[in-house]
């Protein structure tokens, strides 16, 4: 079954949420964004939460040293790499912690802005998103999300899935963007249904499309959950 990460979590009517509907990942988002939490926060959240779900601490370019501090301490099971985090972090990272790595891989869709543009824009966003895969190589589950020029995450926007089998994808893969109740069947059945990457299909990440004016809603969470099962 294809695991569920609710991502933003950050008032205790989230956890209380997360709880009753246990999704397998809670992330807490400590980079600079709506649902951003310190790390005083994300302590007393995870003290509330159902001990069999995992956390995941969400980081944009964090200095490895703070990163691995909040995995060895306890407050984060995950470390979710949105960053611009190359091999040469990830290596780093792996010296201090023993905690799963997840490398988020913003993928390029064909319309995206690429040095030269021209005939050659549709080669070089391949050759941008193979890039990115081979620096992620080190972590332990991708996470597959859209590029936007101006935010590492939580846009709300999907990528077109023949992206994906552009990538000679080698290990577990979480999928994020622009997933809700109302796509996220759809979404997933068609990975499933190619023979290439449905062996590492491992978990599906949502964040805005359970919420309602940027908050979590329960609803929107629970009907989620109904789709993915």
């Amino acid at each position: 079954m294809v695991k569920v990460k609710f991502c933003g979590i950050r008032r205790t009517e989230d956890i209380e949420a997360v709880n009753r509907l246990q999704p397998d990942f809670a992330g807490f988002v400590f980079a600079k964004s709506q649902r951003q939490v310190t790390k005083e926060q994300a302590v007393a959240l995870k003290e509330m939460l159902d001990p069999g779900i995992r956390t995941v601490a969400v980081l944009v370019n964090m200095p490895a040293e703070e990163a691995a501090v909040l995995a060895n301490t306890g407050i984060a099971d995950f470390l979710q790499l949105h960053g611009d985090e190359d091999a040469a972090y990830i290596a780093k990272l792996r010296m201090l912690t023993t905690a799963k790595i997840i490398k988020a891989i913003r993928l390029r869709n064909g319309g995206c802005p690429v040095q030269g543009g021209g005939k050659e824009a549709g080669a070089s966003v391949n050759t941008e998103n193979a890039r990115l895969l081979a620096e992620a190589s080190q972590a332990d589950y991708y996470l597959f999300d859209t590029f936007l020029p101006d935010a590492y995450g939580g846009t709300g926007k999907t990528f077109a899935l023949s992206l994906l089998k552009s990538l000679s994808i080698d290990k577990p893969f979480f999928l994020a963007g622009g997933l809700d109740a109302g796509n996220v069947a759809e979404i997933i059945g068609q990975v499933q249904r190619n023979a290439k990457l449905f062996p590492f299909l491992f978990g599906a990440d949502v964040s805005g499309g359970i919420e309602t004016d940027g908050v979590k809603d329960p609803i929107k969470m629970e009907a989620f959950m109904k789709a993915i099962i």
